[in-house]
C-alpha cells in the first residue's frame, strides 16, 4: 500500500485530498479499526467485483479505516469465492423466496435461476450482515483486549524504570 502522501500526489486524487484528510481514515483507532473492517467484510460478501474501490470509498462517510477496510474485502477471493457462493445459495434456499418469473412453461429454466439467483443475493445478504456484525465486534475486542494487555504491564515498565535511576 502506498503511503498516503504519495496518494495524494496523484492527480485523479488531489480534487479529493480536503475528504482523505481525516485522521480516521489513515490511522487505526478503537472507532475506525471496526469499522474497517466491518464495511470491508459487508462489502466483500455484497459485491462481487470492485469490492477494494468501493469498500475504500465507502469509509471516507463512514470515517473507517481505509486500507483496513479495503483488505477486509478480501475474504471473497478466487479461492474462496465458490465456497461462499455455493453456502450463501443454501442458506438463501431454507428462506421461504418466492419463485420470480412469468410462469410459463417455456420459461421454467428462467424461473429456476431467478429462484436460485434470489436465494443466494439473499444468503449473501445474510453472510454480509451477519460477518461484518462479528467482525466489528471481533475486532473492537481485540483493540480493547490489547489496551488493557498494555495498561497491565504499565505499572511494572515504569517501576523498572524508577528502579534504574
Amino acid at each position: 500500500m502506498k503511503t498516503r502522501e504519495a496518494l495524494f500526489q496523484k492527480w485523479w486524487i488531489r480534487p479529493f485530498a480536503h475528504l482523505l484528510g481525516h485522521p480516521s481514515l489513515w490511522h487505526l483507532n478503537r472507532r475506525s479499526l471496526p469499522r474497517g473492517v466491518a464495511l470491508g467484510l459487508f462489502v466483500g460478501f455484497l459485491i462481487p467485483f470492485g469490492q477494494f474501490a468501493l469498500a475504500a470509498l465507502l469509509a471516507v462517510p463512514f470515517r473507517a479505516n481505509v486500507p483496513t477496510a479495503a483488505s477486509a474485502t478480501l475474504v471473497t477471493n478466487p479461492l474462496t469465492f465458490a465456497p461462499i457462493y455455493f453456502a450463501a445459495f443454501k442458506v438463501g434456499g431454507m428462506l421461504p423466496i418466492a419463485a420470480f418469473g412469468s410462469g410459463a412453461a417455456d420459461a421454467d429454466w428462467l424461473s429456476a435461476f431467478l429462484h436460485a439467483s434470489g436465494a443466494t443475493a439473499v444468503g449473501l445478504l445474510i453472510f454480509a450482515v451477519v460477518f461484518a456484525t462479528l467482525g466489528y465486534a471481533i475486532s473492537a475486542l481485540f483493540w480493547r483486549f490489547r489496551l488493557a494487555k498494555r495498561w497491565s504491564r504499565r505499572p511494572a515498565a515504569a517501576e523498572r524504570l524508577t528502579q534504574t535511576i
